[in-house]
């Protein structure tokens, strides 16, 4: 347990679970439940995991309720968390042979790398507002 995400997870449980530790919990059973929702969340990763906990704070009066409310509170940000990842397909074409129906980003919103290729091969250039794609130049 030296890593930090670790220490911050189980630091943060603490600090959920004295918010609702009932005055009979024993010292021992504050670290049995800490190791127990611990291990139950430890799947998630940092910046959802403190999401949920701060969810549950609100919402949770009794310690059993806890690891189930951050649960419920992550569902959804894990489920896109964990969806499959494709990489975009980046292409930069001349406004001339794209199709009618497929409308031109404005060159403002292309990459640093993808503005500097159009403007180099003339299908970018300075208006009187700013970057436009050019209506002259056929590539």
């Amino acid at each position: 347990m030296h890593d930090e995400p670790e220490v911050e997870m189980i630091a943060m449980l603490s600090a959920s679970l004295a918010l609702v530790k009932p005055a009979t919990m024993t010292a021992k059973e504050a670290a049995d439940w800490l190791d127990a929702a611990f291990d139950a969340l430890a799947h998630l990763p940092l910046h959802i995991f403190r999401d949920g906990v701060r969810s549950a704070r609100l919402t949770c009066d009794h310690p059993a309720k806890i690891v189930p409310a951050v649960v419920e509170a992550t569902k959804d940000a894990l489920s896109w968390h964990n969806r499959p990842k494709t990489p975009p397909v980046l292409r930069l074409v001349a406004p001339e042979k794209l199709g009618a129906d497929e409308p031109l980003p404005h060159p403002d919103t292309l990459m640093p790398s993808l503005k500097r290729i159009g403007l180099q091969q003339g299908w970018i250039v300075e208006g009187p507002h700013g970057l436009e794609w050019s209506k002259d130049t056929a590539a």
